[in-house]
């Protein structure tokens, strides 16, 4: 057993490219609660467990197929305790099936939503499961009302066909920029990814790398892409009229997709710590702190 999931990877790969980061998430007492809080405590990640008491730690059985790509069979129920209060920080990004799954995800939007009134950055990657979510429409309902809470979003190409099978890429970023999303990525695996800020968008080639497995990957191009997004201190440059200049957007894609190229590489959620990634990233500023809400 692997500890796992999409805003956990994220937090783990934020903490080894030593972001302070804070995690909230709901942990059962039990070998798997350890095992994840270990994990979490071993890349530098402090750990708030909002959890109900009683509760377990959800489980997750990932099949590989021969390409690497990966298929879920997951047991657990999904809640937050309103009581447990979360830090102020000036990056909250929430992830995955947290979104969507009640009563959880009402404690979650709640979140979003008063982080953002306090002036934070929310970022969300929505991870989509369809098997174990609700109708499409439901589905894409709860996603378009989180991306009015948010301001950055990110997604795979197959997040995009499932929740908007009818569009096409560009036809997709013009539609989550209007719901008010600053910055908006599309990955899509080999084929590279699109960011896309304000009226400007980039395309980002993907890092040659001996595929292992997938699992994480997407996890870590978020992580990197936040990594660079918080040590070049863009909040501020973020929400202007213009967004993010070309220039800046290759910056940060170039950054995630060589951590999510090194993750790929690795079985299992196993991003690099910074040391690992080359060209080797400059400390001239220490990143902001980053609170996560995860499942």
């Amino acid at each position: 057993m692997t500890p796992g999931g999409s805003p956990l990877n994220v937090a783990v790969a934020l903490g080894r490219l030593e972001v302070p980061v804070q995690f909230m998430t709901a942990l059962g007492s039990d070998d798997y609660g350890d095992q994840i809080l270990a994990h979490l405590h071993d890349a530098g990640a402090e750990v708030v467990s909002a959890g109900p008491v009683g509760a377990r730690t959800p489980v997750a059985t990932a099949k590989l197929a021969a390409d690497g790509s990966a298929d879920y069979d997951l047991d657990f129920t999904w809640a937050l305790r309103a009581d447990v209060p979360v830090a102020e920080v000036g990056l909250l990004h929430a992830g995955s099936l947290a979104l969507f799954l009640e009563p959880g995800a009402s404690r979650v939007r709640a979140i979003l939503s008063a982080a953002r009134q306090r002036g934070a950055v929310v970022s969300i990657d929505p991870n989509i499961r369809p098997s174990l979510l609700l109708p499409r429409q439901e589905v894409r309902r709860m996603f378009e009302d989180l991306c009015a809470r948010a301001d950055i979003v990110k997604l795979s190409d197959e997040d995009a066909s499932w929740l908007f099978p009818d569009l096409t890429p560009g036809e997709l970023v013009g539609k989550l920029l209007g719901f008010g999303v600053s910055l908006v990525g599309l990955t899509a695996g080999a084929d590279g990814s699109l960011l896309a800020s304000g009226g400007h968008q980039v395309h980002i080639p993907s890092v040659p790398a001996q595929v292992v497995d997938t699992i994480g990957a997407g996890d870590a191009y978020m992580s990197g892409l936040l990594y660079k997004f918080l040590e070049l201190d863009l909040a501020n440059t973020l929400r202007r009229p213009g967004g993010l200049p070309e220039d800046t957007l290759r910056t940060i894609g170039t950054f995630a997709a060589l951590t999510a190229g090194v993750t790929v590489t690795r079985r299992g959620a196993d991003p690099p710590c910074l040391s690992q990634l080359k060209p080797r990233v400059p400390h001239s500023s220490q990143p902001a702190s980053i609170a996560q809400e995860a499942r």
